[in-house]
């Protein structure tokens, strides 16, 4: 389960004074091997939004995801650091797109709000939420609860996007056209398409593997 050797010696600390078994150790292995990549994930994300100065944005386009990853799903990498990849080069750059449209006037953003709702709120009535082969959802009622709170999700940062418009900070058109587009983003990752992309990413990866 566990890919990097810190979180492998972090374990078998962890599990020494605490007189765990073997199993719980690999579990521990890979929790500590997901948190502490996903801190990173986070940090650096935000670092690269800052030095293309859209930090701001960067951290709207996270927060959007975070917030539809845990309920709606969508298509994953097999490998957390590829995860961290796509999302370190993803999200400043969804950020940069989001400066571009609130620079073209509020028309272009409120255009682009009508087309990230209808496509978010098709998504999620009718993919969400979408597992992963290694965490598939079983239960029938669990995967009803996970599609009811997508919907309501998709419902309340609509909400948050349209008390944005023409609200006085400085940075409101810039953040309600980065959750937009983020909007569009995670719909994506639920269809067939995203999917396809991950697998791509992830048999890039693997035939340089090979050919090293």
């Amino acid at each position: 389960m566990s890919y990097l050797t810190f979180s492998k010696r972090w374990a078998g600390y962890l599990s020494r004074k605490n007189g765990l078994p073997t199993e719980q150790e690999t579990v521990l292995a890979y929790v500590i091997e997901v948190l502490i990549l996903n801190l990173l994930n986070i940090i650096f994300t935000l670092l690269l939004g800052a030095l293309l100065g859209v930090l701001t944005g960067t951290a709207a386009c996270l927060l959007t995801a975070v917030l539809f990853r845990h309920s709606a799903g969508g298509a994953h990498s097999n490998s957390p650091i590829r995860c961290a990849a796509v999302t370190i080069a993803i999200f400043p750059l969804l950020a940069l797109l989001g400066a571009y449209f609130s620079h073209l006037g509020q028309e272009y953003v409120d255009i682009l709000s009508v087309i990230a709702f209808g496509a978010g709120m098709t998504a999620m009535i009718l993919l969400a939420p979408v597992d992963s082969p290694a965490a598939p959802i079983i239960s029938s009622l669990r995967r009803k609860k996970l599609k009811g709170l997508s919907i309501i999700l998709m419902i309340l940062v609509t909400a948050t996007a349209l008390w944005l418009r023409g609200n006085q900070w400085q940075y409101a058109e810039t953040v309600r056209a980065c959750v937009n587009l983020t909007l569009l983003w995670t719909s994506f990752m639920l269809t067939g398409w995203g999917r396809k992309l991950m697998s791509f990413i992830d048999n890039i990866f693997i035939k340089n593997q090979k050919e090293v």
